[in-house]
């Protein structure tokens, strides 16, 4: 099993894990729930695996429980709808290849619908051009002053940084309480948002762990595009849950019926046990990674009556 922070050597953790599990909350959690419509996901860390396959469990075995219960939600009409810091270029062949036509980019900043066919690029209270967010936000000079502070403690999360539509991503291990200060003071419509562990290390910094940062329009989040989107396309909070295993992923349990983190994100943010509780609506998983996300969404389906079934994309 790979190894987490604080998996199996912290009581609190693994005492949390089993008094949020789906075991002693589901049942609770789901009598306020209807028919759900519509699943929001985050990719890394939660519906993929190790490398990000989705095939891949986290033995680094081959597994197809994933494939069948997604196969098995879009049976039922069911919208699985990927929510990730990942840009809509990447998302798109990903969402193509697994039979998925809407999805959120970017933390939030762009939702795609039907494959591209309508894009939404929301600027929060960033003053730039939503038709080239990226640009506006570099030459504000943004990236050269957060390098400039924490230096050897930050950079680009390359390659990937090199396709972005909307906004940079970093990798690194900063204070972000203080980087927003900071930030709040010097570049006020932008904000850097924590998007988990990265299972990466970098010969260039000076830190005991690497975590993903992406720089945003302040006033945008993922939870923020789940809740506009459940507004456009006439979702209930009822009707809706949604999977993550992050900080920024946890806020989606204000706004949807109930919120899954896989196993692996507890264990990842141990500091989200001081948070969780304040919701009533979030399940840890037995499962980890892609596993733990079958488990979730294999949960969710049971809202449905046995015989259900309707075409795809019905929304």
């Amino acid at each position: 099993m790979a190894a987490f922070p604080g998996n199996g050597t912290d009581p609190r953790l693994e005492r949390a894990a089993e008094e949020l599990g789906p075991r002693a909350r589901w049942a609770e959690i789901k009598e306020k729930l209807g028919r759900v419509k519509v699943i929001y996901t985050d990719l890394d860390g939660t519906m993929m695996g190790p490398r990000g396959c989705f095939f891949l469990n986290l033995h680094m075995e081959y597994t197809l429980r994933p494939a069948a219960v997604l196969l098995e939600a879009l049976r039922m009409g069911v919208d699985v709808v990927p929510v990730s810091g990942r840009s809509g270029r990447q998302m798109r062949e990903t969402a193509r290849l697994m039979g998925l036509r809407n999805y959120i980019a970017e933390l939030g900043v762009e939702l795609v619908y039907d494959q591209g066919e309508r894009v939404v690029v929301n600027t929060g209270s960033f003053q730039g051009n939503a038709d080239d967010l990226y640009r506006s936000i570099m030459e504000s000079g943004v990236a050269d002053f957060l390098f400039s502070r924490y230096a050897g403690r930050l950079e680009y999360h390359t390659p990937w940084s090199s396709f972005r539509d909307c906004t940079p991503l970093f990798r690194g291990l900063v204070d972000l309480a203080q980087a927003n200060g900071l930030l709040e003071k010097r570049f006020p419509g932008l904000i850097l948002v924590d998007n988990g562990v990265l299972p990466v290390r970098s010969e260039t910094l000076d830190v005991p762990e690497v975590r993903a940062y992406h720089l945003v329009p302040k006033g945008e989040s993922k939870e923020r595009a789940v809740a506009e989107d459940m507004r456009l396309r006439g979702f209930e909070p009822s009707e809706a849950v949604a999977v993550g295993d992050s900080d920024a992923d946890l806020a989606f349990a204000g706004v949807v019926g109930a919120y899954f983190m896989v196993r692996n994100g507890l264990y990842s943010n141990p500091h989200l046990l001081d948070v969780i509780p304040s919701y009533g609506n979030v399940v840890i998983t037995e499962g980890y990674l892609n596993e733990g996300w079958a488990e979730a969404v294999e949960l969710a389906l049971t809202t449905h009556p046995r015989d259900a079934a309707a075409p795809h994309n019905v929304h």
